[in-house]
């Protein structure tokens, strides 16, 4: 009798477990399950997956169709804002769509220019090194090299909270990314992936 009594307790602790955990729905009032999520917050795959998609979105954009090697657009880094209520690390994003683009031939990134400054400052330090004895004159950067860029990529990452009729809560991520022309300050392309997911109140999603 006890041993059934424990094999009980263990299902119910089982699947009480299961019904624990998050999932990712469709976003509908149906609330469609889409599988499970590791937390209701936003983790690694959620940046990979939305990164997939965007990449997918942009590279297939009628606007960027005849681009490769030879005619390849240099890309630098806007704002990405990140309004939620997380500590997000926006590179996460956005390395994996600029690697991405680089690969893809049609792109290249200019760290030299970025929202905020430089992403990597020295193109601009070694210029300071003009007129320096300590170092030959030839072997540093001229005038004129540094090459501007033609598109900015920039966006936000939005997070609302809805409380459900069965007590739970959905967050809704959206990602919202958009490519400018430096030139006209015109969108060649713009997106918005979302990610929906379901759990508990209790759940912490920062």
């Amino acid at each position: 009798m006890k041993k059934g009594l424990v094999f009980a307790t263990l299902v119910i602790l089982f699947f009480s477990a299961c019904s624990s955990q998050p999932k990712y729905t469709d976003g509908k009032a149906s609330q469609k399950i889409q599988g499970d999520a590791l937390t209701l917050g936003l983790d690694r795959e959620d940046f990979e997956k939305t990164a997939e998609d965007m990449i997918q979105s942009l590279l297939s954009d009628p606007a960027f169709a005849n681009l490769n090697n030879s005619n390849r657009k240099v890309i630098a880094i806007g704002r990405i804002v990140n309004d939620t209520p997380q500590r997000i690390d926006t590179d996460k994003l956005t390395s994996k769509i600029t690697i991405a683009l680089r690969k893809s031939g049609k792109f290249i990134l200019t760290t030299a220019v970025a929202a905020g400054g430089a992403k990597d400052s020295l193109s601009h330090d070694v210029r300071n090194l003009r007129d320096n004895e300590e170092f030959n004159q030839n072997s540093i950067a001229k005038k004129g090299t540094l090459l501007a860029p033609n598109f900015s990529l920039s966006g936000k990452i939005r997070q609302d909270t809805v409380k459900l009729y069965n007590g739970k809560i959905q967050t809704e991520y959206f990602f919202h990314l958009i490519l400018t022309d430096l030139t006209s300050g015109l969108a060649f392309w713009e997106d918005e992936k979302t990610i929906n997911k379901t759990g508990k109140s209790k759940s912490v999603t920062w």
